[in-house]
């Protein structure tokens, strides 16, 4: 850091690129909070993670137990070890009688209003939720098995994509509570889908027969194209013959310009691809994954840091589930992975990121939701650090 501050004083070094390895610098040290935790409240897989878009401040999370936990991160509890403790602050408990059957696998805030949320499940439905109540306000039945869903941040529409096992991406509109729309989309099924920050219409969807594509949906011939393919080689989704050779895709994220897409694939891969040249990704990071490992075959949540957050900005980070009991930080700029956040005891699925608290939140087939942060972001009582250093005195 020293050298830093003193190549910007010379002028050695631009205040953009100053600020760029500052922020690479702060990201790359995240580890387990010693000052905040989170609760127990779920006694399965945690599958998804949502933090609201308004006030970054109230988080939802959801998974096998079929129970969903809504939390306010600024309300602690003191433990008797001095950390901040954060406990649900209402639920719907999976023996409810509105809730799901089956396996949740995604939990969204609605993005313009923090009193509603969405959720996809096994159970072949979305449904639609009341914050305040914790009640359900409606759903959508598609028979079929619901892997992962995605609601536009723009407010341009009130449309829920929905990926699910048959070959259709389906359109769910919240305005009529009936399917608007459905895209062929991917012939063995379709994993992940996200919409663009900044095109209300466009979206990009993940399949498990390998192919990442993109949508507009306002067209009749809605498929913009397919990455990784040149554009006299267009596959069809209806295309038997595309084969998943590099595994599905079980993640896709937007980057904060929507100028980018991030995809991972079931045998650890992650490409950033340019919506304007799609033929081949502009950069690749192969992740370390056993090949007896299975946590990548399913969904799957990335985190993003938000580019134009007030303390970290020009540099965008991406935490993504590696297949094991680890998160990989990745660097999106040049693909380098510069970290590893290992404290999960079985594989890790979801990951949210905390703009503007440089915070990381993430969770897994352990059920433990898990906070981190840079070093220096956290300050330690004087009680809390004599409690560290009698629990490393008692290790010694």
């Amino acid at each position: 850091m020293n050298e830093l501050v003193r190549s910007r004083a010379i002028g050695a070094a631009s205040a953009s690129a100053s600020h760029r390895a500052a922020s690479e610098m702060v990201l790359s040290t995240m580890a387990l909070s010693e000052t905040k935790r989170m609760a127990r409240a779920h006694s399965a897989a945690v599958h998804s993670l949502s933090i609201d878009n308004i006030e970054h401040r109230y988080m939802l999370s959801t998974g096998a137990d079929i129970s969903i936990q809504l939390y306010d991160l600024n309300n602690f509890e003191q433990t008797a070890t001095c950390s901040r403790q954060v406990v649900p602050t209402s639920q719907i408990a999976a023996s409810a009688a509105s809730t799901h059957t089956r396996l949740i696998s995604g939990i969204v805030w609605y993005p313009v209003d923090n009193g509603m949320f969405t959720t996809s499940s096994f159970d072949h439905t979305v449904r639609v939720w009341d914050a305040e109540s914790m009640t359900e306000a409606c759903q959508f039945d598609l028979e079929s098995r619901v892997f992962s869903h995605s609601m536009s941040y723009t407010g341009a529409h009130a449309l829920i994509a929905a990926a699910d096992e048959s070959a259709y991406i389906r359109l769910c509109d919240l305005r009529t509570g009936s399917s608007a729309q459905s895209l062929l989309a991917h012939h063995s099924g379709c994993l992940a889908v996200a919409w663009s920050p900044e095109q209300p219409y466009t979206l990009a969807s993940g399949g498990i027969d390998g192919t990442l594509r993109l949508w507009d949906i306002r067209r009749a011939d809605s498929q913009l194209r397919s990455f990784g393919h040149s554009s006299d080689s267009e596959t069809s989704p209806s295309d038997s013959s595309n084969s998943a050779i590099g595994g599905s895709v079980s993640s896709v994220l937007f980057t904060g310009d929507g100028s980018r897409v991030i995809s991972m694939r079931s045998s650890g891969k992650v490409s950033v691809w340019s919506i304007a040249s799609p033929d081949s990704p502009l950069v690749e990071c192969q992740l370390s994954v056993s090949k007896h490992s299975n946590a990548l075959s399913g969904s799957t949540q990335m985190a993003l840091t938000t580019a134009t957050t007030r303390r970290i900005s020009d540099y965008e980070m991406l935490f993504c589930p590696s297949g094991g009991n680890n998160i990989a930080a990745i660097d999106i700029a040049n693909g380098k992975q510069v970290a590893s956040l290992d404290s999960h005891f079985a594989p890790v699925l979801c990951a949210a990121w905390r703009p503007e608290h440089l915070e990381l939140y993430s969770s897994g087939a352990d059920g433990n939701v898990l906070i981190w942060c840079p070093p220096v972001a956290e300050e330690l009582s004087e009680e809390q650090r004599q409690i560290r250093q009698d629990t490393w005195s008692d290790s010694d």
